[in-house]
C-alpha cells in the first residue's frame, strides 16, 4: 500500500473547486496503485465533494485531527473538547472583534453576525444553528476563528497563554485558526489511523500548506508543500509543488508515477 494524504483548501483545491487536472490526476494515483485519504480541517459534509474529486480510498481525518470517519461517513474515532472548557473558551472569544464556528456532530453553531462562517457552511449545505450568548451544545469537537489577517497571530498567542496548557491552538490559513482538545492534530489521527492497519503502508506522503498540516508532514515519509505554503513548512518539502491554483497536486501525482521518484 502506497498513502497519499492530502490537505483540502489550498492544497486539493481552491474553495469549494477541485480542477479537472487535479480530478484526473487522483484518479491516474489510484489507478497507479495509490490509496489516497484527505485530512481537513471541514467538518464530513463540507469535505464530502473534496473526497469524491479525489478518489479518496480510505477513511479520512477531519475537524483538523478531532474525527477519524469512512468514506460514508461513519465514525471510527473521535476526541471532544470538554464542556467546560469549550464555554470558558467561547467567554473569552465572545467579546473579541472575529468571528467563531461551534463544529459539533456535522453542524456548526455561530452568531447570526458571522457571516463569513454562514456564507461557507450555507454552500456546503452544513446545518447552521445561531447562538445569542455563550453557549456550546454538545459535543463539540472544536472551536474555529475567522478574523483580520493582521490580527491573528497575537490573538492566537493570546489563546495560545490563555488555554495552550489545556487545548491546541494552531492557525489553518492567514485568516483562521482552531482551537482543538489537547494532544489532537492531523499527524496524531494519521498516526491512530496507521496503527489499525494490518501492516504500516509501503510509504506515505503528506501534502498540506499551513500550520495546521505541521504535525501530519512531519509524521509522512515524504512532506510535499505548495511554493506559497506557510514559511515554516517549506524545510520539511521533500517535494515542493505548485500553488492550488496551477493544480500543484497534478503535478505531485505526476511525480509520484514517475521513474524520478524513488523513496
Amino acid at each position: 500500500m502506497r498513502l497519499l494524504v492530502t490537505d483540502i483548501d489550498e492544497t486539493l483545491s481552491v474553495g469549494e473547486t477541485v480542477s479537472a487536472e487535479v480530478r484526473d490526476a487522483c484518479a491516474c494515483l489510484r489507478r497507479g496503485g495509490w490509496d489516497i485519504m484527505i485530512a481537513t480541517g471541514r467538518i464530513f459534509g463540507a469535505a464530502r465533494k473534496h473526497m469524491e474529486a479525489a478518489s479518496v480510498s480510505q477513511p479520512s481525518i477531519f475537524y483538523d485531527g478531532c474525527r477519524l470517519m469512512d468514506l460514508d461517513g461513519t465514525e471510527l474515532h473521535s476526541t471532544l473538547l470538554s464542556p467546560a472548557l469549550a464555554m470558558e473558551i467561547l467567554e473569552f472569544l465572545w467579546p473579541l472583534p472575529l468571528e467563531f464556528q461551534i463544529a459539533g456532530d456535522e453542524a456548526v453553531c455561530c452568531r447570526e453576525s458571522d457571516l463569513e462562517t454562514i456564507r461557507f457552511y450555507r454552500q456546503s449545505g452544513v446545518p447552521i444553528r445561531y447562538v445569542s450568548a455563550p453557549f456550546a451544545e454538545e459535543p463539540v469537537y472544536r472551536i474555529g476563528l475567522w478574523l483580520a489577517p493582521e490580527k491573528l497571530p497575537a490573538v492566537v498567542r493570546q489563546l495560545k497563554d490563555a488555554f495552550g496548557c489545556r487545548a491546541e491552538v494552531s492557525s489553518g490559513g492567514t485568516a483562521f485558526a482552531d482551537i482543538l482538545p489537547k494532544g489532537v492534530s492531523k499527524g496524531a489521527a494519521l498516526e491512530r489511523f496507521i496503527a489499525t492497519l494490518p501492516e504500516r503502508p509501503e510509504i506515505v506522503v503528506a501534502a498540506g500548506d499551513n500550520e495546521n498540516d505541521l504535525t501530519m508532514l512531519r509524521f509522512a515519509d515524504m512532506a510535499a508543500v505548495p511554493r506559497n505554503a506557510a514559511p515554516a513548512l517549506l524545510p520539511l518539502a521533500g517535494f515542493v509543488m505548485p500553488t492550488a491554483l496551477e493544480h500543484g497536486l497534478g503535478a505531485l501525482a505526476e511525480y509520484l508515477l514517475s521513474s524520478d521518484f524513488q523513496f
